[in-house]
């Protein structure tokens, strides 16, 4: 028993020992060294920390975190969250800390950084409530703090510009005017940046007030800076109006007018518009008027006054007229509004004059027959002022003689004007009635006669079928007169009578020419024949001419001759006065001086020339002794 007893203790014993062992051994493992920058969580019934530096001995069964302390530099900051509360708390840097045994950490954020010209609005989730802080900063927002818009940059307000902001919690729109920069306070938010309206000396603006709507102006020149609650209407140059110019201003609430003129710059008033603008005024001379109506009577009125002419206020011009010139052989017609007419002529003279109000020119259409072969229909033509000298038209017209030959009939036609009212009350187209009643008559007429009676005597069926027109009362109704009535062509309108015809035609031209030629070259050869005895006339006239031209110059030349030798003779016998003292002796010299020179240029000529000089015994004191057989 002892020995078991032994055994047991000594067991127990070791046990003992062992579970000293395994504990001193477990103990010294779960010895924790903490440094200064670390910290234990106990986690159990509830969680404890500690904070190192530290040693401490762990148990394994005790349920524990090691953390490291949160460090933040000098930019930063950290967001700590308290597990049971959920409060968060911002820890701002520099620093070194522990976080709680229920705090964990969300994040670490980088400082908020403001600069000089920025600035940033926080609000509270929690609250609503809002702060703002202006640059330059380095902030750590509140817990519960955001910044919807961040970091905004201040506007520098300077003299050009504003700042239009609201105050949110009363609704109200301020302008902010004051220079420098400008950073709003809290509970105001920034509507917008508005710049200033700069107005030139000849700009102004209309400015409406959005509370009251009441509109003013403002005249340049100015820098316009429109308040909270005012707009800009329009901005528009001021009109500048010269010598002839003026506007027609309209007041658009009381529809009141008002005409200013010109030299002058105008402001309109903020309920003022210029629908026509600026408008020259009309000049009237002695050729020139206006018809201007009064728009408060319903009244018309002709303004002839020569000058620059500027409606009132109420008035308007409907048209600037000119004054209408009747000539001497013209008439013109007006109706009034009552449908009474008025004839103006000329008869007397060139004539002008002005429409009157609520009267018109009475205007006619005209069938227009101005060239040959018109064919219906034929064109209109206006007429208001009515030609009273003869008047020429032309026709054509297609016809059957009575042996069904089918014929184009051109002719013309005058016509005068007689009576031009009794011409107005019954036709407005009296040359369209001429024409067709002229026509028709001849038409008739043609149509009576056979084809061979008609080419041997159209002219007679022509005139009396004039004659049969100017008798018809048809023309006096009208207060017209037939003048003349004449055929000037008519042609075959089926070919193969057209063909013969033109053969007819062709013989009958080839007749009339060949006459013609005859007569021609008998009328050149009596022509010729004139102009050869005129020929001879003149011919017999230069000859006796030319004879007695040519005595004439013999005997001048005789003369000439002659009173050479007498000067000769003069000077030779005068020249002997002192040798030869008697004159009979000088001039028996002279002559024999004559003959002896006679001699030697018939010598001379003999002897140059080819002449045979035939000698007589009686001419020579010689005597020849020739053979009988030379003789």
């Amino acid at each position: 028993m002892s020995s078991e007893k032994t055994t047991i203790a000594g067991g127990i014993c070791g046990g003992v020992c062992l579970a000293l062992v395994i504990t001193g051994i477990v103990a010294l493992a779960s010895i924790k060294g903490i440094n200064d920058r670390k910290q234990i969580v106990f986690i159990g019934v509830k969680k404890t920390v500690k904070n190192g530096p530290f040693s401490q001995i762990v148990w394994p069964h005790t349920r524990h975190e090691i953390r490291d302390a949160v460090r933040v530099t000098e930019r930063q900051y950290a967001a700590v969250k308290h597990e049971r509360d959920q409060v968060v708390r911002h820890v701002a840097g520099p620093d070194m800390f522990f976080m709680d045994a229920y705090e964990v950490l969300e994040a670490i954020h980088d400082k908020v950084s403001l600069q000089t010209k920025e600035y940033i609005r926080f609000i509270d989730k929690m609250t609503g409530s809002e702060r703002v802080v202006k640059g330059p900063a380095n902030l750590v927002p509140e817990p519960l703090e955001e910044a919807p818009k961040w970091i905004e940059q201040c506007i520098v307000i300077g003299a050009t510009n504003a700042v239009l902001v609201e105050q949110k919690d009363t609704g109200m729109k301020h302008l902010i005017t004051e220079p420098g920069m400008y950073v709003p306070e809290p509970y105001v938010e920034i509507l917008g940046e508005q710049e200033a309206i700069l107005l030139e000396p000849l700009d102004y603006a209309v400015v409406r007030d959005l509370l009251t709507g009441q509109a003013r102006n403002e005249l340049g020149p100015t820098l316009l800076q429109q308040g909270a609650y005012e707009e800009v209407v329009t901005r528009a140059k001021k009109p500048v109006l010269e010598k002839d110019e003026y506007i027609r201003l309209i007041d658009v609430e009381t529809g009141l007018e008002r005409i200013v003129t010109g030299p002058a710059m105008v402001v309109p008033a903020p309920t003022e518009s210029a629908p026509d603008g600026i408008q020259k005024a009309i000049f009237l001379t002695s050729q020139t008027a206006v018809l201007v109506l009064n728009r408060a009577t319903g009244q018309q009125r002709l303004e002839t006054t020569p000058g620059a002419f500027v409606p009132q206020a109420y008035e308007k011009v409907i048209e600037a007229r000119t004054k209408y010139l009747v000539l001497g052989h013209q008439v013109a017609v007006t109706r009034d509004v009552y449908g009474n007419m008025t004839m103006i002529s000329g008869e007397s003279g060139t004539n002008s004059f002005f429409l009157e109000p609520f009267t018109e020119l009475v205007n006619m259409e005209w069938s227009l027959y101005d060239q040959p072969g018109i064919q219906e229909p034929v064109p209109k033509e206006s007429v208001s002022f009515i030609d009273l000298r003869v008047q020429k038209m032309f026709f054509t017209k297609d016809v059957r003689t009575s042996d069904n030959v089918k014929l184009r009939l051109e002719g013309t036609i005058f016509w005068q004007v007689k009576d031009v009212l009794k011409m107005i009350a019954m036709t407005a187209d009296p040359s369209g009635d001429v024409a067709q009643r002229a026509g028709s008559g001849l038409v008739g007429a043609v149509s009576k006669s056979t084809f061979a009676v008609f080419m041997t005597q159209f002219n007679n069926i022509t005139a009396q079928a004039f004659q049969d027109q100017a008798s018809d009362s048809f023309y006096i109704d009208r207060g017209l007169e037939m003048q003349s009535l004449e055929l000037t062509k008519y042609d075959c309108v089926d070919e193969e009578t057209a063909l013969v015809l033109q053969l007819i035609i062709q013989e009958s031209t080839n007749r009339i020419n060949r006459l013609q030629s005859a007569q021609s070259e008998n009328d050149v050869k009596a022509a010729k024949l004139v102009s050869d005895i005129e020929l001879e006339k003149k011919r017999t006239e230069l000859i006796t001419t030319q004879a007695g031209n040519d005595k004439l110059e013999a005997e001048l030349a005789g003369q000439a001759d002659g009173a050479k030798l007498v000067e000769s003779a003069i000077a030779f016998i005068d020249g002997l006065n002192v040798s030869v003292p008697e004159v009979e002796d000088r001039t028996d010299l002279y002559k024999l001086h004559i003959v002896n020179n006679a001699r030697n240029n018939d010598t001379k000529n003999l002897a140059n020339g080819e002449a045979k000089l035939f000698l007589l015994p009686k001419d020579m004191s010689v005597s020849l002794r020739m053979d009988k057989d030379e003789l």
